[in-house]
């Protein structure tokens, strides 16, 4: 058990060390884990409770971390362009044309989607593949 916590604590380390996470999103992923630890402990309705409160709140600091709500210029743009591929600012171009792929792929105009939404879909991919070019320079 100690190695365990041990190897979860290093994860989030290395997390926090390559810019993965925040300091701040921390507490509401020990609050989870911990969380877990009581269910699996027998205290359900606890760990669920615990559970559930770490996902809002880990949720409300990634909408405040990455600017969400910002009004007007590029970065509400891209930020409405995350929020529409469903994807962090953490994420790769990869992660971003994965995730383009299977929302186009559910909203293409040939299998039943429509023509504005699969151009919503691109253009949001193309803004977020340009912006993180621009940062990489």
């Amino acid at each position: 058990m100690t190695a365990l916590v041990i190897l979860v604590f290093l994860a989030l380390g290395w997390a926090v060390w390559k810019g993965k996470l925040q300091k701040k999103q921390l507490l509401p992923i020990l609050l989870g884990l911990s969380g877990a630890f009581l269910a699996s402990r027998g205290s359900l309705i606890i760990g669920v409770a615990a559970i559930g409160i770490a996902a809002f709140w880990y949720r409300g600091l990634t909408l405040r971390l990455s600017g969400s709500g910002a009004k007007g210029g590029k970065n509400s743009d891209i930020d409405a362009a995350r929020f529409l591929l469903g994807v962090s600012r953490f994420d790769n171009a990869e992660r971003i044309r994965e995730r383009h792929r299977t929302l186009i792929a559910q909203n293409h105009p040939d299998t039943g989607g429509s023509a504005e939404r699969a151009a919503e879909l691109n253009k949001a991919r193309d803004l977020l593949l340009d912006d993180l070019n621009h940062k990489r320079l």
